[in-house]
């Protein structure tokens, strides 16, 4: 990239003379620097990460869209090249399954139970893939709030990330999909589509993002 720009550079010095202000505009935009946008936060190295997804209505609870989310989220976090170490996801569900008051522990509960040094929560506030069961067409969207707890530290700082107290919000929403009643397994494809693509908005705040990509949808 670095030697194609040097290129555009010669050019432009070339025929800036006879062709005047008329390609200045595309050459620049060549030119300029990647739009890159940094993380919030960054894991430190090493660090064990128990991701934790709940519906804050049992009704909106989805393991397809859930485990989907977790999959996409794992693979963005490793080609981004971040530091975390994200646990196995039967590890959480072992956990939540094997304790019938698990709904009542803290997250620094859950931490210390699976050795993870943060708990990466994930509270979806809406999840919708059919509006009604009357419905006849899939309408995929979430929205959710998420934020980081260090399992170590004290419980009056244990929030790591952000600083807003609802927690960072992120919403996903896909096109309009097939009609429900043409395909039995259409509501789970389209929730695990959703899962992949809203797990693109879910890592954003951990990883360099080139903005001048678009965010990748789930054919």
């Amino acid at each position: 990239m670095n030697a194609w720009r040097a290129a555009l550079a010669v050019l432009l010095g070339l025929v800036g003379v006879t062709a005047g202000c008329k390609l200045l505009g595309p050459i620049a935009y060549y030119l300029q620097p990647p739009q890159i946008q940094k993380p919030e936060y960054e894991f430190p190295p090493g660090t064990l990460v128990a991701l934790v997804i709940e519906a804050r209505d049992p009704r909106d609870e989805n393991p397809v869209f859930s485990e989907a989310l977790y999959e996409r989220l794992v693979t963005m976090l490793r080609d981004g090249e971040s530091e975390a170490t994200i646990l196995p996801w039967r590890e959480v569900t072992e956990l939540r399954h094997s304790n019938a008051d698990f709904a009542k522990w803290s997250l620094q509960k859950v931490g210390r139970a699976l050795g993870a040094d943060q708990v990466w929560y994930v509270r979806i506030d809406r999840l919708v893939i059919r509006p009604s069961p009357e419905h006849p067409v899939l309408t995929p969207e979430v929205d959710l709030h998420m934020k980081l707890i260090g399992v170590h530290e004290s419980p009056l700082h244990a929030r790591i990330w952000p600083e807003a107290k609802e927690g960072h919000h992120v919403s996903c929403k896909r096109l309009i999909g097939e009609a429900a009643d043409t395909n039995p397994d259409a509501a789970d494809i389209e929730a695990r589509k959703l899962g992949y693509d809203t797990a693109y908005w879910v890592t954003m705040p951990f990883i360099e993002v080139d903005l001048e990509k678009k965010p990748p949808v789930e054919r």
